[in-house]
Order: structure tokens, then C-alpha cells, then sequence
């Protein structure tokens, strides 16, 4: 996928269907949360084992056109602004040529046994700025 310099693919399953026979609208969550984690496991900075020490904070979603049965969706995932906190992941999620839906996703540092964000290391923040695509 053009300007996105991962793609994670998934299969859409019976399940993930509504009673209007397409993928419905919150699935839309898990395949954004399987790219992300994929994405950042890419990257090594994640491990299967365990989630990064992350909070998602914000998703926004503009579906475009309807996914159903059978098809493979690819994810194109992509850093975003790279805060000192928080970090941005672009998405694009397409079957074929056709675009399915875009999203954004805002993920924040966090401290679980502290209760409370912190910063980024210093790796993450080098490794996100990466894959940011610059405007030109």
C-alpha cells in the first residue's frame, strides 16, 4: 500500500458480520488493534507475550465502503505526530484496490503500577519517527 510502510492483513470471519450481511462498524476496533499491535511488534516494540505499556486514548474511523465475508482486508498502519507522552498511528484499511475505511488512533505512555502516563522512551520515539511519511 502506498505510503504505509507496514500492511498487517485479516481474513473478515462469519462473526464479524451484522444482520446486513457486512462487517460491523466495532469490529472495525479489533482489526485497528491487531495492526497496531503488529505494527509496534515490527517494529520490537512489542512482544506477543505481552501488550506494550500503552493506553489507547482516542480512535476516529471514516468508513467509505462496506467489507463482508470472505475478504481480505489489508491494514496499512503508519506513525503519525510523535509526542513526548503520546504518539499517532495512521491507518488505511483497503480489499483489493477499493478503500474501506481510514482511521487514527492516539496512544499515550503509561505507568500501570503508578497509575499515571509517562514518557515515551526514547527508542520508541526514534523507531515511530521512522515510519512517520513526510509531507512533501
Amino acid at each position: 500500500m502506498e505510503g504505509f510502510p507496514f500492511v498487517h492483513r485479516e481474513r473478515v470471519r462469519f462473526r464479524d458480520l451484522d444482520a446486513m450481511g457486512h462487517v460491523n462498524n466495532a469490529v472495525f476496533l479489533t482489526y485497528l488493534e491487531q495492526a497496531r499491535f503488529r505494527f509496534l511488534e515490527h517494529l520490537g516494540l512489542a512482544q506477543l507475550e505481552q501488550e506494550p505499556p500503552l493506553i489507547l486514548a482516542r480512535v476516529e474511523i471514516d468508513f467509505r465502503s462496506q467489507a463482508t465475508f470472505g475478504d481480505e482486508l489489508a491494514v496499512g498502519v503508519r506513525s503519525g505526530r510523535v509526542g513526548t507522552k503520546s504518539f499517532e498511528l495512521e491507518f488505511e484499511l483497503r480489499v483489493a484496490d477499493r478503500l474501506v475505511a481510514e482511521a487514527r488512533s492516539v496512544q499515550v505512555a503509561y505507568d500501570y503500577s503508578a497509575g499515571e502516563t509517562r514518557e515515551l522512551d526514547e527508542r520508541w520515539r526514534e523507531l515511530l519517527a521512522a515510519t512517520q511519511i513526510q509531507a512533501v
